[in-house]
C-alpha cells in the first residue's frame, strides 16, 4: 500500500465479485468483512477508500437471507463508504416477456422446429452461456 501511495496513486475503494453461482454462500459474507478490513488498511496508508463495490452474481428473484445479512453490516457503517453493485440479472431477469417473429417452421427428425428472427447469440444467449433452458 505504501508503494502505491509513493507513486501518487490514490485508491478509492475495494471491489470484489463472488460470481454467478453465489446464491447465499458464506463466501460473500466473508468477502464483505475482508473488504472492510482492507479499507481500514488502505486508510492507514492515506488512501481515500470510500467505495465498496460488491460486484455482481446476484440471482434473479429474491436474495438469500445470508446475502441480506452480510450486507446489513454495510448499512450505516462507521467507516462511512458508499456501496455499489452490479445487480444485472437480479433486476432484469423477470422484467419482460420475449416477443419474436416466427419466420417458418418445419419437422426435423420427428420434432417440430421453429425459425425465429432471434438466435442463441442474442436473446437466447443464456441457453449457451448459463445453461438456462426454456
Amino acid at each position: 500500500m505504501q508503494e502505491i501511495a509513493n507513486k501518487g496513486i490514490v485508491l478509492r475503494g475495494i471491489h470484489f465479485h463472488c460470481g454467478s453461482g453465489m446464491h447465499g454462500s458464506s463466501t460473500f459474507g466473508k468477502a464483505v468483512i475482508l473488504a472492510r478490513n482492507c479499507m481500514r488498511i488502505g486508510r492507514a496508508y492515506g488512501h481515500k477508500m470510500d467505495i465498496l463495490d460488491i460486484g455482481g452474481g446476484f440471482p434473479s428473484g429474491d436474495l438469500s437471507q445470508k446475502t441480506v445479512d452480510a450486507l446489513k453490516i454495510t448499512e450505516n457503517d462507521s467507516l462511512g463508504y458508499k456501496v455499489i453493485a452490479e445487480p444485472g440479472r437480479h433486476f432484469c431477469a423477470n422484467s419482460f416477456y420475449l416477443l419474436t417473429r416466427i419466420l417458418g417452421r418445419r419437422t426435423k427428425n420427428g420434432k417440430l422446429c421453429y425459425h425465429l428472427n432471434d438466435s442463441l447469440y442474442h436473446s437466447f444467449n443464456c441457453n449457451v452461456m448459463d445453461g438456462v433452458s426454456f
